[in-house]
C-alpha cells in the first residue's frame, strides 16, 4: 500500500456506503455505525450528488503523483459528509479516517488539536523531515501505526517540491472555502523547517 491507496480505501468507504441503506450502513460499519449511517442518509436524500465527482478528481490526482502518505481528504468532502460535525465522537471519525488506536485515545484525552511541543520535542535532535497527512495528530511521531497506516512517513528534502505541488494542483482542481485547508493537505514537520519558531515552542 502506498499513500494513494490508503485515500483510495477511504474513498471505496464511501462508495460503498452510498450503496447502502442507513440501517445496512450503520450495521456493516460497526466501528462507525452513527456515522456511516449518517452519510448513507444524506445520500438517499440526494445532498451528496457532486461528491462522487470529487473523490474520483481527487483519488486520479493522487495516483498520479503516488506520495508515500495520503493527503487529507478533499475538504469540501469532509464538510458535507460531516467529519468536521461534533455531532460524532472522534472515534468514530478517527476509524472512517483509518486512524490508530493509540493516536485517537491521545486527541481525545489529552485535547491534543495540533502538533504541540509533546511532538516537537521528540525531534529536537532528530535530523530528520516527516511528512503527516493534514488534520492528523499522532500520539508521537513515531507512532509505528501511524507510518503503517501511511499517515506519516520520513521524506528527504528533495521530495518537498512534488509534495507541495501535489498540494496546489488539488486546490485547483477541488476549490473549497475551509480557510485552514487551503493549499494545506499535508504537514510537514522538521528541525529546518521550523527554525526559530520551533527552538521558541520547546524552550
Amino acid at each position: 500500500m502506498n499513500g494513494y491507496l490508503a485515500l483510495r480505501k477511504i474513498i471505496d468507504t464511501i462508495f460503498d456506503i452510498f450503496t447502502l441503506s442507513p440501517k445496512e450502513a450503520r450495521e456493516k460499519y460497526f466501528l462507525f455505525p452513527n456515522f456511516a449511517e449518517h452519510i448513507a442518509k444524506l445520500f438517499h436524500e440526494e445532498r451528496l450528488i457532486d461528491i462522487p465527482e470529487r473523490l474520483e478528481i481527487q483519488s486520479e490526482i493522487v495516483k498520479k503523483y503516488n506520495p508515500p502518505v495520503r493527503p487529507a481528504l478533499d475538504p469540501y468532502v469532509s464538510t458535507q459528509i460531516g467529519i468536521f460535525n461534533k455531532n460524532f465522537s472522534d472515534w468514530e471519525i478517527g476509524y472512517f479516517l483509518n486512524y490508530p488506536d493509540c493516536c485517537i485515545k491521545s486527541f481525545t484525552e489529552e485535547i491534543r488539536y495540533g502538533i504541540d511541543e509533546k511532538h516537537l520535542k521528540e525531534i529536537r535532535n532528530f535530523n530528520k523531515i516527516f511528512l503527516i497527512t493534514a488534520g492528523f495528530i499522532p500520539h508521537s511521531l513515531f507512532c509505528k501505526e501511524a507510518f503503517q497506516n501511511f499517515l506519516i512517513c520520513i521524506i528527504e528534502e528533495k521530495d518537498i517540491p512534488k509534495i507541495r505541488k501535489l498540494e496546489i494542483e488539488l486546490f485547483n482542481s477541488l476549490p473549497h472555502f475551509h480557510s485552514e485547508y487551503k493549499y494545506h493537505y499535508y504537514e510537514i514537520i522538521s528541525n529546518k523547517i521550523l527554525g526559530n519558531s520551533y527552538n521558541e515552542f520547546i524552550t
